[in-house]
């Protein structure tokens, strides 16, 4: 036999033989063979699917990036925006673009509008869902509040739309809605500094109150204008829990509802060192509205009986700082004004947090709480 036919017939053999180990191989399971990635819901994405548990206690799964987000409320819209995520919302309330809110959220205006606070426009999420196709693509996140989660899914689920309940305004609970959200948006870096900063603020205020007198505080909510009926803050309700951290002992802390209705005699039964009230609809800084509630309430009958308003110790707040992702804002101001002794420098905190985290330029004229703090 040739050289040349021997040859051919060893390269034959071997090549027989790799063929018959690749296949065994395969079949064994231990050389994994990359697959192709196909288009539609088989396609594979690096890091996901990703799965959390939202507020709501709803498992819910993520299966590929997100490149499209509908905010259901300003607070969502405020923590895609911290997370640097803002171009994604393709579709607001008409809530959140309402009087200041549009001011507050200029680079949402002109996006479609699904509706408001309290009723959802379900056909214009789909339509925007599906865009120019006849089917959803599943790159589009809806964030709602967790008591409407289980609503808003119901609907949007059977066309493969996920959604999330998040609420970002509670303390005890913000910091995990952010890591939540940063992770579903592959964003875990910006939470990350976001709430160290926001832990930083916080704890710097756990220190300063800590081992104080707490003064008794009335919380009245802002909407609130029949003295028979006034709206507070109770039981498990997250302003509440603001007083607490804020070294403040608030008045209605034992009624059981969250949101009881009192009258004005029982405020002055309970007597409150301190009066605090927001002006409803403010999210930047309070309007010529704040001295006229705050005139109404310091002439209600028997006011002067109060030592609240006795001692002048009656403020109106911006609204957006005491709720939503900027509520250490918040928490700064009540410390400062519960005990005016320290010196919590509320303002830089608001100014580092609109700066450092909205994207915004902090207003020169800004009036936060009225009357102002003495500086």
């Amino acid at each position: 036999m040739s050289m040349n036919k021997r040859l051919k017939l060893v390269i034959g053999a071997l090549i027989i033989l790799l063929v018959a180990l690749s296949s065994a191989a395969y079949i064994g399971g231990w050389l994994k063979i990359p697959r192709p990635e196909v288009a539609g819901e088989e396609q594979i994405y690096q890091g996901y699917p990703r799965t959390i548990v939202d507020s709501a206690g709803r498992t819910v799964t993520i299966t590929r990036p997100i490149t499209r987000i509908i905010t259901l409320t300003s607070d969502s819209a405020e923590c895609v925006r911290t997370l640097g995520e803002v171009e994604k919302i393709v579709g607001v309330t008409e809530t959140i673009l309402e009087g200041e809110g549009g001011l507050y959220f200029q680079e949402l205006k002109g996006r479609p509008v699904v509706g408001t606070w309290k009723e959802y426009d379900y056909e214009k999420i789909v339509a925007i869902a599906k865009g120019d196709s006849d089917r959803v693509t599943p790159d589009l996140l809806v964030v709602c509040y967790a008591a409407r989660a289980s609503e808003v899914s119901e609907r949007l689920n059977p066309f493969g739309i996920p959604v999330v309940g998040l609420d970002f305004y509670i303390p005890s609970s913000m910091e995990a809605e952010v890591e939540k959200l940063g992770y579903i948006l592959d964003r875990e870096a910006e939470a990350r500094k976001f709430i160290t900063w926001r832990q930083h603020k916080e704890d710097a205020v756990r220190r300063a109150v800590a081992g104080l007198e707490r003064p008794r505080v009335y919380l009245e909510r802002g909407a609130s204008t029949d003295i028979g009926e006034l709206g507070t803050y109770g039981q498990g309700s997250a302003l509440n829990e603001f007083c607490n951290l804020a070294g403040g002992a608030n008045i209605a802390s034992e009624l059981e509802a969250q949101y009881p209705k009192v009258g004005w005699e029982w405020v002055m039964s309970q007597n409150p060192a301190v009066i605090i009230k927001e002006e409803p609809k403010t999210f930047i800084g309070v309007s010529s509205m704040a001295e006229e509630l705050r005139t109404e309430l310091m002439n209600r009958p028997g006011a002067g009986n109060v030592s609240a308003i006795r001692d002048g110790r009656v403020y109106i707040l911006t609204y957006k700082i005491t709720y939503g992702l900027g509520n250490v804002v918040g928490l700064t101001y009540w410390a400062q004004l519960f005990h005016p002794e320290l010196d919590l420098d509320p303002e830089t905190v608001y100014r580092e947090y609109l700066e450092e985290f909205q994207g915004m330029v902090y207003p020169a004229e800004i009036q936060v709480v009225y009357p102002e703090l003495p500086r």
